[in-house]
């Protein structure tokens, strides 16, 4: 016998006999004795590799003593099929050693079977009848108020979510539960009533759907139902989700559907949305300052969507900067790097421009104001270039009409007069200046004009 020879046979831990005996269970009779010889040789090494494996998670669980679910782990971790029946308690498998009939009197082992004696089963008593099925009716609501009772969900003040919001576990650990607080799991599912199941697909469906009366129906209940806490975490989500896959479309109706749906939100006063800025942010920033939001970007009305979402952004900045410490500067800072980069379109300036003009006069003031001059470099260079594209040339008209809107009035609320055209001109650059002297002086003398004749009547 080679060395060879004496390594195969060293490893033989299964007899041939064992894997013959499987085969003809398996209706394979007729094989060859070097085919049984090299399945116990394949089998023999799986097993092995499968102890190695269980063995190791034996380890990693800090066990003494292997047990059959190290042993399903490691199946797994090799992509075969777990066994199914052999999850004991206490570990140990009752194999008895029995004799196969015939001619062979092969010995192979077996599972001891528990035998049932019928003569208990017949004397054993009837189990107990299962419940038969029944349909319950309860109110929903009653003259327009929801009824407290088990069946309806229950209502949530916005104080009781604020203080949810900010410490679950107090909550969770009031006195009528009775609970103790080492021993609850702060992530809870959100489980939804068939009604509250219902009612989210019907008010999805309608605010997205082309139906203008049912759109309006749906932001009505949006912005005024007292019983949405529940689901306005999967309500969030559809509009995050929605934003994503409609940007991509550019599909721009239902983008402007999907931030009416989050002015809803923001205008129902029993919802509490601090929770879920860290969804509503990112997919009103999208609107704002996305390269595209339509396929005709040109001939689309895309700009309404940018203002009502600057508008949004400016609204939520206002309702949560109070509870969260610099909201304001992490918002104000990602317009600011807008105007940093050349690579952005000019529709994108755009959009950064009318969210930092939605901020408020402190904002324009002290941010907008040493940007104008390097914005005004950049529609010179924009208007030079030959090959000009009729989007840039509408982009350009739409910025100066937001800055004609908003600098002027801000310009004349923090500065004193007299006006100097020169300084104008050295604070806004050679585009601006000149314009910004003319609007300023025009709406300075406005108002004197409207404060005349009201001294003319004071006196009278």
């Amino acid at each position: 016998m080679t060395t060879t020879d004496q390594a195969k046979t060293s490893i033989l831990h299964f007899p041939n006999q064992s894997i013959q005996f499987i085969a003809d269970s398996n209706q394979c009779q007729h094989l060859a004795d070097e085919s049984v010889k090299y399945l116990t040789l394949e089998a023999t090494g799986v097993v092995r590799f499968l102890l190695q494996d269980a063995l190791k998670f034996t380890r990693k669980c800090r066990r003494t003593k292997m047990i059959t679910e190290d042993f399903e782990s490691a199946m797994k971790m090799r992509y075969l099929e777990p066994s199914v029946g052999y999850r004991l308690s206490n570990g140990n498998l009752p194999f008895k050693t029995t004799t196969t009939a015939g001619m062979s009197h092969r010995e192979v082992q077996c599972i001891d079977d528990h035998e049932i004696h019928l003569d208990q089963v017949i004397a054993a008593p009837m189990p107990k009848l299962p419940l038969d099925v029944s349909i319950r009716t309860h109110w929903l609501a009653i003259e327009g108020k929801q009824p407290t009772i088990n069946e309806n969900p229950e209502i949530i003040s916005k104080v009781d979510q604020t203080t949810d919001s900010l410490d679950p576990m107090k909550s969770l650990t009031k006195k009528r539960y009775n609970l103790d607080a080492s021993k609850i799991k702060t992530s809870n599912p959100h489980e939804l009533s068939l009604e509250q199941q219902i009612y989210y697909k019907e008010i999805t469906e309608a605010c997205v759907g082309s139906e203008e009366q049912k759109r309006q129906e749906a932001i009505a209940s949006l912005s005024s139902e007292t019983g949405l806490h529940q689901i306005l975490p999967r309500i969030v989500l559809f509009i995050s989700e929605g934003v994503k896959v409609n940007l991509m479309q550019y599909n721009l109706a239902i983008l402007i559907y999907l931030m009416r749906m989050t002015s809803a939100l923001l205008d129902n006063k029993s919802l509490y949305c601090e929770k879920y800025l860290h969804q509503l942010f990112p997919a009103i920033m999208s609107c704002i300052l996305a390269k595209q939001l339509c396929a005709r970007p040109d001939a689309d009305n895309h700009w309404a969507l940018r203002d009502y979402a600057a508008s949004r952004c400016a609204q939520m900045v206002k309702m949560f900067s109070a509870n969260i410490h610099g909201l304001r500067k992490r918002i104000v800072r990602i317009f600011l790097r807008t105007f940093n980069s050349e690579r952005l379109p000019l529709v994108t300036h755009y959009g950064a421009l009318v969210g930092l003009c939605e901020m408020g006069q402190e904002t324009i003031e002290e941010l907008l104001f040493p940007i104008i001059r390097t914005l005004g470099d950049r529609i010179v260079r924009t208007l030079e270039n030959p090959s000009l594209s009729p989007i840039d040339k509408i982009t350009v008209d739409k910025i100066n009409g937001v800055i004609s809107r908003y600098v002027p009035t801000a310009y004349r609320a923090s500065r004193q007069p007299p006006d100097d055209p020169e300084n104008f001109k050295q604070e806004f650059g050679s585009y601006y200046g000149q314009r910004l002297y003319a609007q300023v002086t025009q709406l300075r003398q406005q108002t004197k004009s409207t404060a005349q004749p009201t001294q003319v009547s004071e006196s009278t």
